[in-house]
């Protein structure tokens, strides 16, 4: 993957989108992850930015997500 590419996550078990919003976990204080949508479906809120050094993420580099919508 290119550093600064923005990709969709797929939780396994369910098919569904890795998503967020504008709304805190109750739990952790964080913002809140859900999923999202079908079969690839989905809306922005589904968004990821690969955030990376240099032009592509390799295998021993540290990596970062962040939400295109939210920037978080």
């Amino acid at each position: 993957m290119k550093c600064g590419d923005v990709i969709r996550l797929e939780h396994l078990a369910t098919g569904r989108n890795l998503h967020s919003h504008y709304f805190q976990s109750p739990l952790s204080g964080n913002q809140e992850i859900s999923a999202y949508g079908e079969k690839g479906v989905g809306d922005t809120g589904d968004h990821w930015e690969v955030v990376c050094e240099g032009q592509a993420w390799s295998r021993d580099q540290s990596v970062q997500l962040k939400h295109v919508d939210t920037g978080s």
